[in-house]
């Protein structure tokens, strides 16, 4: 029991970082991005052919990660921000053939396997905590992941382009006035979002194989961790990331056959108690 929570609470990790692009965009642009999950694959199926060619992990994952970005960036300015300023709510359609589009030109020139890198960390391949063994690759991804979220909330928090984004998030018509570029906002707001969830595809490859199709599969997770957590809230986010890595694990563990229905069962249940996320903001008040 006590390894099943410690595995999810150090997958959850991943999992909260792959949540924080789609919670940003959501949160700031009010859309549900349909290409997030094609955000992560992309990163991991990089990253695993620049390993390939024998490039450092170290080198692979941060070039995959701003690759990722800027993919993230160019599907912005191409074709969502024009369809966005039109109908927001059809971004949601754009999004879902953009991801399907997408998924198989990674399939034609990347492959359309699973990936996997098996990393290991030389001289120390396993950490044991108590009676639990845990490979230390494990221990060392989760320790990155959750410094690129103290890198993503004093971003958001302490810096001229976190305090643009509250404000957009909060009114953009106010923010406008205020003199705040808010196309420039919002590009950039994807830009963070390619980055952080290439970042996360790149870090789980180490450990989880990975393939174009599970795209969608990845799209999903994020949405479920985000009304998990509640939107509005980094911190939120994080949090909801270890509850479903836990979540997760157990209802595999326990009962794998039903551990997809009890996983949405909670969710139902999250939904129905604290409509806003266990850990949300909610209503943002307007002056």
């Amino acid at each position: 029991m006590i390894d099943v929570i410690l595995y999810g609470v150090l997958r959850g990790a991943l999992f909260a970082l792959a949540a924080f692009g789609f919670a940003l965009v959501l949160g700031v642009l009010g859309i549900v991005n349909m290409t997030h999950g094609v955000f992560i694959v992309f990163g991991a199926m990089l990253t695993h052919a620049l390993h390939a060619k024998g490039v450092s992990l170290l080198l692979a994952m941060p070039v995959a990660a701003a690759a990722t970005g800027l993919m993230a960036l160019l599907v912005h300015k191409i074709f969502i921000e024009r369809v966005f300023k039109a109908n927001p709510l059809m971004v949601l359609v754009q999004t879902f053939g953009l991801s399907i589009v997408i998924t198989r030109i990674v399939e034609i020139s990347m492959g359309s396997g699973e990936r996997l890198i098996r990393a290991d960390v030389p001289g120390l391949p396993i950490v044991e905590i108590g009676p639990v063994i845990i490979p230390t690759i494990e221990v060392v991804l989760f320790l990155i992941a959750l410094a690129s979220t103290v890198a993503l909330m004093l971003l958001l928090e302490r810096t001229d382009f976190g305090r643009s984004v509250r404000a957009c998030r909060d009114n953009p018509r106010s923010a406008a006035l205020l003199g705040i570029h808010v196309d420039s906002v919002y590009a950039r707001t994807m830009l963070v979002c390619g980055l952080w969830a290439g970042l996360a595809g790149a870090l789980m490859v180490g450990i989880k194989p990975l393939a174009p199709y599970m795209h969608l599969h990845w799209t999903v997770d994020a949405f479920l961790i985000v009304i998990i957590g509640g939107q509005g809230s980094m911190l939120g986010v994080l949090l909801g990331g270890f509850l479903y890595g836990i979540l997760n694990y157990l209802a595999y563990f326990f009962f794998p056959a039903l551990a997809p229905a009890l996983i949405f069962s909670a969710l139902v249940l999250v939904l129905l108690l604290r409509p806003q996320g266990l850990f949300g903001l909610g209503t943002v008040v307007r002056k």
